[in-house]
């Protein structure tokens, strides 16, 4: 489904390597032949921003638990984020590709404003993601250049304006260990010591590296008390001969809540209250992969509406997941397949020099979630509060079988997945 618009504009041999770690973005400022304030403007890029990210997160998502019973995470933020400075770079079909791929042409926002827009996505969430607010949330880019090759200054002062992209100089052909180094240090330092190293070596083929890193550590608005933590059962693959003994976390208080369809639905709001972790449990113990399919950015969006306030009764396991994986046969899945020929790929607006292409783009993800709150390193929710239903019982929440998550910035008009996840078995 296409997103509305309220408003009206005028539409005007070598290889890289992206190295997502995590996720970020931003919020554009147009005028020119729009009957809108800029300010309502920049609300409407967000959320077209906001439904491209989520649109790429359950897409992927999709791809990566076809055939697969493992546990998935990871940050769309973190992959949107790196591919985006890819996509400042690419020209012609290259880059009508990845607009599909990557939801800006379902979302229905130019290519101009997705870079305008997410400058001001990181501005925001970088300036209200500081400790004082109860959680941390951080964003980083880095691009690395090899030093024999030419890239157009335009793109390399774009990159460090509207991403903040640390952009320097390095010579992959003779010094790449020096630079595999150096990279993981970075990765280390941006995520807090949660990832320690992205990958051991380089190819002396090398000629860019686009990388990005997530940080977000939360505590719960109301924790959960370890004293009512107890070990028990959990379903794996939501199979009853596949139980487990985990520990489960209890916790009974009031929060929006809704039961949809063939799922329950809860939010976990983070202190600060611009984050929270959004929980969907299917009413049956084999029913997640029936949810995983059904999943959009407007189906998000009418969950998301039905939350209201009330009092719950949550059990949700305490677990610690971690992700890595090599995602270019996912993300040639979703369409952008020139990207990785050497004959095909145009990264004209960002190099003259031919036959520059993807080889890697490499997901790292880790998250643990206790009775404190959350903590992860590699999405946003506006929710509206409806007249609670009568019922005669408070409800239970019980997450003892394979569930989704994900974790979602609020403080922006975005709605934002900033991690996505599900926890398959323990």
């Amino acid at each position: 489904m296409g997103f509305t618009t309220k408003c009206r504009t005028a539409v005007n041999m070598t290889n890289i390597s992206v190295f997502s770690v995590l996720l970020a973005f931003g919020v554009a400022l147009t005028s020119a032949g729009t009957s809108c304030t800029r300010e309502e403007m920049a609300k409407e890029n967000l959320q077209k921003l906001g439904t491209a990210n989520n649109e790429l997160a359950f897409n992927l998502h999709r791809k990566l638990v076809t055939g697969s019973s493992e546990n998935i995470f990871f940050s769309p933020l973190s992959i949107s984020s790196a591919f985006a400075m890819l996509f400042y770079g690419a020209k012609g079909d290259t880059a009508q590709e990845l607009r599909q791929a990557l939801g800006y042409e379902k979302a229905e926002i130019l290519n101009d404003l997705v870079h305008d827009t997410f400058k001001r996505f990181l501005s925001e969430i970088l300036k209200s993601g500081d400790s004082s607010d109860g959680y941390v949330l951080n964003a980083a880019n880095a691009v690395l250049v090899d030093k024999h090759l030419k890239v157009i200054e335009e793109y390399r002062n774009d990159v460090q304006e509207l991403y903040k992209a640390a952009v320097r100089d390095v010579d992959f052909l003779t010094e790449a260990p020096k630079v595999v180094n150096e990279i993981n240090a970075w990765v280390k330092e941006k995520t807090n010591g949660k990832i320690e190293k992205l990958f051991d070596e380089l190819s002396p083929s090398t000629v860019l590296v686009l990388l990005n890193a997530v940080y977000f550590k939360g505590t719960w608005k109301t924790q959960f008390e370890p004293k009512h933590t107890r070990d028990q059962a959990f379903y794996n693959n939501g199979l009853k001969s596949a139980e487990k003994k985990v520990p489960l976390m209890h916790l009974t208080s009031h929060f929006p809540y809704a039961s949809v369809d063939n799922f329950q639905a809860l939010e976990l709001p983070y202190k600060g209250e611009n984050v929270s972790m959004l929980i969907l449990l299917p009413n049956q113990l084999d029913g997640l992969g029936a949810l995983e399919n059904s999943l959009t950015p407007q189906k998000l969006a009418d969950v998301q509406r039905e939350l209201y306030k009330t009092k719950v009764e949550v059990s949700l396991p305490k677990f610690k997941l971690q992700f890595e994986k090599e995602l270019s046969p996912e993300v040639k899945a979703l369409g952008a397949n020139q990207i990785f020929s050497a004959g095909s790929a145009d990264f004209s607006g960002m190099t003259p020099s031919k036959n520059v292409f993807v080889s890697q783009v490499i997901h790292k993800a880790i998250i643990e979630v206790n009775e404190e709150g959350s903590e992860a390193a590699a999405v946003t929710g506006i929710v509206s509060n409806r007249m609670r239903p009568i019922v005669d019982m408070t409800p239970q929440f019980r997450a003892d079988h394979p569930f989704l998550f994900a974790i979602v910035e609020k403080g922006s008009s975005s709605n934002m997945i900033l991690f996505l996840g599900r926890v398959n078995n323990l």
